[in-house]
């Protein structure tokens, strides 16, 4: 079977990190590396020393904290024919890798997943869930050109696209995962399979970056418009986009337990 390579860039974020790579172990499908990119945050050697003997690991320390450029200095240590994009407060279930890599296998390019959107307390060092609600809407291209509903966390794709495509593009910082399932989009084969199996922490009340709408983020935006010729001039955060689609949603299997891991 190809190996994959999951993608994490990070910040500051241990308790999160360390869930994550928790249910990373609980995968099914086993053959996988994990680049870890340290944006320029605290020493994570605590955290990966315990999971070294579970997991294949590269840890890198950056000088900055740039979320873009650190996954594209990922994709350019990849072992892997296939690279899976995650982010480091995210959650895999455990079928998830065996799927989309099944989906890749059966002739797509890129497969990303429907979410399970995850709101959350703080108990003691792990995260407990006050409330679920899923993200899942059928790909369509015209559709994703009005407001993107792709979810990068948990997709896999073939790391070939990056030779043909380059690599993620840092002038749209806020916007690179936008700009790529775009590019992606226009010449090659796109599955969304309707399999809630990636857990997306969505906290209202926190700093989670979709959240915040500034300046900084206009300019990015109005990057990205220009670039793909978009038809919108709205600067959406991901909490509108789910407003407003609420009633588009499709069915998708769910099999999320509500328990982030074991030991709760």
């Amino acid at each position: 079977m190809p190996m994959v390579s999951v993608i994490i860039p990070t910040y500051n974020r241990p308790r999160e990190l360390r869930e994550a790579l928790t249910a990373l172990t609980k995968q099914l499908y086993q053959d996988f590396e994990v680049i870890i990119l340290n944006n320029n945050g605290d020493s994570l050697t605590s955290v990966i020393t315990e999971f070294e003997d579970q997991l294949t690991i590269t840890s890198v320390d950056l000088p900055e904290n740039h979320h873009v450029r650190a996954r594209n200095h990922g994709v350019s240590l990849a072992k892997g024919q296939y690279i899976l994009l995650h982010d480091d407060d995210d959650l895999l279930l455990p079928s998830h890798i065996e799927e989309v890599v099944g989906d890749l296998e059966a002739g797509a390019d890129l497969s990303y997943a429907d979410a399970e959107l995850f709101t959350y307390d703080w108990q003691q060092d792990h995260r407990i869930v006050k409330t679920t609600e899923p993200f899942a809407y059928p790909y369509d291209r015209k559709a994703m050109k009005e407001d993107s509903t792709y979810i990068p966390s948990g997709s896999l794709y073939r790391k070939s696209l990056h030779e043909e495509l380059g690599l993620f593009d840092e002038e749209v910082f806020n916007y690179w995962d936008w700009d790529w399932i775009l590019r992606v989009g226009q010449n090659h084969l796109i599955l969304h399979p309707a399999r809630a199996t990636v857990l997306y922490a969505f906290n209202p009340t926190g700093n989670h970056q979709s959240a915040q709408q500034d300046a900084s983020r206009r300019v990015y935006f109005d990057r990205l418009v220009e670039k793909h010729q978009l038809p919108t001039t709205d600067m959406k955060n991901f909490h509108i986009v789910q407003e407003e689609r609420r009633s588009r949603l499709r069915e998708t299997r769910r099999t999320f337990s509500g328990h982030l891991t074991e030991s709760e």
